[in-house]
């Protein structure tokens, strides 16, 4: 048996026709020969491949870490900044507790602060390969920690604006009007000597002495919880104010509200007069607090100007 291969070309239009004799030994070498280079050229070629893609990785992934290392350097700045304006608003919270009466924030409770994310990074989470120390950890733990800064600051401001509506709710309610414009105290608060009972008596209030008809003013915001005729008083006004103030106004002329009536520092009510126990035109004023007659001169302004713009208000 032969050990010889013949390859045979025969050309399209058959004319021409070649015949090639080699070993099959050396087929087999030269099949073997093309396949090995095929292998190698293949490998070396997808080597190439893979490097260049991985190689082309690198570069992006070296561009996105200089960029992220900017943008952790800017928020590290930021985060700076905010902890410095965040200690700045602590102040001006404490300076407005301070006037509002409230009592200051520790330094524990702002440093804890309230609520708000808590990033609990493992060591193995930390990024890294960055130039300088930029922490990408310690960066998020800044955020929760001026997030729970900023969750007490708004508890806070929330406390003091009711603080503050509370309190400019109670001054509207306070008496700190001269409930007449005009006129002058005949008789003062305490011990005296009783006009027409000549006995001496504690004077509950002050008597301010004025022409008949003159107006009378609500000393401050209130509702009527009675007018009309009280005795001694004569024509009579009580008004309940809020955080346990009263006012009295007696012996007029006249009365202009009545009974579940809701008034404004400032608005008339009635008119002097002398009905009662009096000798002469005038008003007997009252101030209680916790239904204990107090002095009414220590609340109200004796500041006729202020007075009349309250009025005109």
């Amino acid at each position: 048996m032969s050990d010889e291969s013949r390859l045979i070309f025969i050309s399209k239009e058959q004319k021409n026709i070649k015949e090639l004799k080699i070993s099959r030994t050396k087929l087999i070498t030269f099949i073997s020969v093309f396949l090995i280079l095929f292998l190698v050229i293949g490998k070396f070629g997808l080597d190439f491949l893979i490097n260049f893609s991985h190689n082309s990785k690198i570069i992006r992934l070296e561009r996105t870490n200089a960029v992220l290392q900017t943008r952790l350097a800017e928020m590290q700045g930021q985060i700076q900044s905010m902890n410095h304006e965040m200690e700045k608003i602590g102040r001006e919270d404490d300076h407005l507790r301070l006037a509002l009466g409230l009592n200051e924030l520790s330094s524990d409770v702002r440093k804890v602060g309230i609520g708000g994310a808590n990033y609990n990074y493992l060591a193995s989470d930390e990024v890294t390969g960055f130039d300088g120390e930029v922490s990408l950890s310690k960066q998020l733990g800044e955020v929760s920690k001026l997030q729970r800064e900023v969750n007490l600051e708004n508890q806070s401001y929330k406390n003091l604006i009711f603080t503050f509506q509370e309190k400019q709710d109670s001054l509207a309610y306070l008496p700190a009007m001269r409930p007449i414009l005009t006129g002058y105290v005949s008789s003062g608060f305490g011990l005296r000597l009783h006009p027409i009972l000549h006995v001496y008596r504690h004077h509950e209030g002050i008597d301010i002495s004025a022409r008949r008809g003159t107006p009378v003013y609500a000393s401050a915001n209130g509702t009527v919880v009675f007018a009309g005729k009280n005795g001694g008083y004569g024509n009579m006004i009580m008004l309940d104010h809020k955080y346990g103030f009263q006012t009295r106004y007696g012996h007029l002329h006249k009365i202009l509200v009545r009974k579940g009536q809701h008034v404004k520092r400032g608005e008339k009510i009635g008119e002097v007069g002398s009905t009662g126990l009096s000798t002469a035109p005038h008003l007997h004023y009252e101030v209680r607090f916790h239904k204990k007659p107090v002095n009414p001169r220590a609340y109200y302004f004796d500041d006729i100007e202020l007075n009349e713009e309250l009025v005109k208000k």
